[in-house]
């Protein structure tokens, strides 16, 4: 885990000349300089030789002019930070691949099939032959249900059929009854 100490030290220097540089940005009026100028400023020497981190290099990285020029007057800094390439072992450290829970837990379906009754759980209670016959009972009993429902609505619609030819044949009947009394000729 030395690289995340190098990249918090890195971020913290950073931040550092990220005041400073702002700080020289902005340029205080005449009064508040001269008075600045007397107060003495606490600035601790920094050791270079006992941080984790090349000093002179970030030294010479910030020198440089900024690729990217902001619109703001706030500087940007970017790190480049050179380390291996962290393992999942690093993350999430050694024991990651037992998991929360102990090694030989049960699973969801493990723990479903203890709790859930043998009678309640689908086709249980029949052995494989007679589930087979429940299953082809009921696929039969669907068709057969299924064809009786067409029936019943063809001999509804043969019923309508029949009941609207006895209504024509009934008033054809009466037509020709009021032409006979009235001594008109059939047609």
């Amino acid at each position: 885990m030395g690289f995340l100490r190098i990249a918090v030290t890195v971020v913290v220097l950073a931040l550092g000349c990220t005041a400073a540089a702002s700080a020289q940005q902005k340029e205080p009026p005449k009064e508040e300089a001269s008075a600045a100028q007397t107060e003495p400023v606490d600035v601790t020497p920094i050791d270079p030789d006992a941080l984790p981190v090349n000093i002179k290099r970030i030294q010479k990285a910030l020198s440089r002019p900024a690729a990217i020029r902001p619109d703001s007057v706030r500087p940007v800094f970017r790190v480049t930070i050179f380390s291996r390439n962290p393992t999942i072992d690093d993350i999430l450290g050694p024991n990651w691949r037992q998991g929360p829970t102990p090694l030989g837990a049960m699973t969801h379906q493990e723990f479903l099939d203890l709790v859930t009754p043998n009678d309640v759980k689908g086709y249980a209670m029949f052995d494989n032959k007679q589930a087979a016959v429940v299953a082809a009972t009921s696929f039969a009993l669907k068709l057969a249900v299924t064809k009786a429902m067409e029936k019943l609505d063809e001999a509804i619609t043969e019923r309508q059929k029949a009941a609207a030819r006895k209504e024509v044949a009934e008033a054809l009947a009466a037509l020709k009854k009021a032409r006979q009394e009235a001594g008109l000729p059939d047609k």
